[in-house]
């Protein structure tokens, strides 16, 4: 009795330690960092084009899948926008503006795409140009 015992501890143990079968289906996925959200051009935000213009960095983020990231992988595009005080926003569509920013990259400025997914800013949102609180 105490082999048949012995034998069946041991060939539960074994029925146990044997893999589940899993799906041959593997999802792998990519990092890119968290999303960037992208605002439309507003003079009363960003200031006037002309003017303002200097105090923008143009930055480089790509757009995968419909979203943005300031990491690139394989099938992303990569827009040309710009960024001050920690927000990204596209640039001006004023004619002028075409040329007038040597530092920018115009070959990949943003398209309609691009257009139709930034988001507005509103009234109230942002820190506006930084001239203090405003009127009551």
């Amino acid at each position: 009795m105490r082999i048949s015992s012995a034998l069946s501890t041991l060939l539960l143990g074994a029925v146990i330690a044997l893999p589940a079968r899993a799906p041959a289906q593997v999802s792998i996925s990519v990092n890119l960092g968290p999303e960037v959200s992208i605002f439309a051009y507003s003079q009363p935000h960003y200031g006037d084009w002309r003017t303002s213009y200097r105090l923008w960095t143009p930055v480089t983020i790509y757009d995968f899948n419909g979203h943005y990231y300031r990491k690139s992988r394989k099938g992303a595009r990569a827009v040309v926008v710009y960024t001050r005080n920690g927000e990204y926003f596209l640039p001006p569509q004023d004619r002028g503006w075409i040329g007038f920013d040597k530092r920018y990259n115009y070959k990949r400025q943003p398209d309609d795409r691009d257009r139709g997914r930034a988001k507005d800013k509103g009234p109230d949102d942002g820190r506006g140009r930084g001239r203090g609180r405003g009127k009551p």
